[in-house]
């Protein structure tokens, strides 16, 4: 594949509504300073994502972010059961995990050796405590730059997520690649956002 790299601009400084791209250094061909989407880079991206895909042919249904649905459509959708059906949960795990976390952490949770960690036996997803797991997603983490890993952006902040996705990717976490760790609760969730001042860098370790 080609690089497209004509459709990013490299600044000394980021603006507010910038939308920056964190690209590991081994990648960056000695080019300093912030890699910022241009507005044809974020329109082919908006493109891209308005597409609805064939059917998967792993048989697995298309995930609920291609469709856009609403909260009150999933909402319905989560509240409604067909006769002795359990119904399904409101918020996607799965789905929420591959918009916002898969294009670094990857699919099966193995990352990017030098690039993005792993959460497949991460010591922070496997904490019953789901502080530091909670804070990273909403506030960013830069704990693992000494070692070469680029600095992960606020994406639950950024992507304005709610408690309920945040908890919903927090389990996929959780659950998923042998993980088997405690699951934790919109309200879990809640009590620690509560505890936050303002969106910054988390400096804790992995």
């Amino acid at each position: 594949m080609p690089s497209y790299e004509w459709l990013f601009d490299i600044k000394d400084y980021a603006w507010p509504n910038d939308v920056v791209v964190n690209v590991p250094d081994d990648f960056k061909k000695g080019i300093s300073g912030k890699i910022v989407a241009s507005h044809k880079a974020v329109a082919l991206v908006a493109y891209l994502r308005s597409l609805k895909e064939v059917t998967l042919p792993d048989g697995k249904p298309v995930p609920i972010f291609l469709y856009g649905k609403s909260d009150a459509e999933k909402t319905a959708a989560a509240t409604t059961s067909g006769k002795g059906a359990a119904a399904k949960p409101q918020f996607d795990g799965e789905a929420l995990y591959a918009t916002n976390c898969q294009s670094c952490h990857q699919g099966n949770g193995e990352g990017l050796v030098g690039a993005f960690p792993a959460l497949k036996g991460s010591k922070v997803v496997l904490d019953d405590n789901p502080e530091v797991q909670v804070t990273i997603i909403m506030k960013g983490y830069n704990g693992r730059a000494s070692e070469g890993y680029g600095v992960m952006p606020a994406v639950g902040t950024n992507n304005n997520l709610k408690p309920e996705e945040v908890a919903a990717i927090v389990n996929h976490e959780r659950s998923s690649w042998g993980n088997n760790s405690k699951k934790v609760t919109a309200e879990d969730v809640k009590k620690i956002i509560a505890t936050f001042d303002k969106p910054e860098t988390v400096t804790a370790k992995k």
